[in-house]
């Protein structure tokens, strides 16, 4: 009889354990989305200065060729 205790003490912590894996696995999965999503916001945010920049640097170059 101590040994079908056993096994299912034995059960029941591989089943905890697939659970816990389960749900490590959606988690890592949803930070992997967030880390995407935050990478392409980031390059976004990089391609918008960069065009800011050049906007100014024109604006300045506009400036600088009115004064001469």
């Amino acid at each position: 009889m101590s040994s079908f205790k056993e096994f299912d003490r034995l059960e029941e912590k591989i089943n905890r354990l697939i659970s816990g894996m389960k749900a490590l696995r959606e988690e890592n999965q949803k930070l992997k989305k967030e880390l995407q999503s935050i990478q392409h916001d980031s390059s976004q945010r990089e391609g918008e200065k960069g065009e800011i920049r050049k906007k100014i640097a024109s604006l300045i170059d506009l400036v600088d060729s009115l004064g001469e």
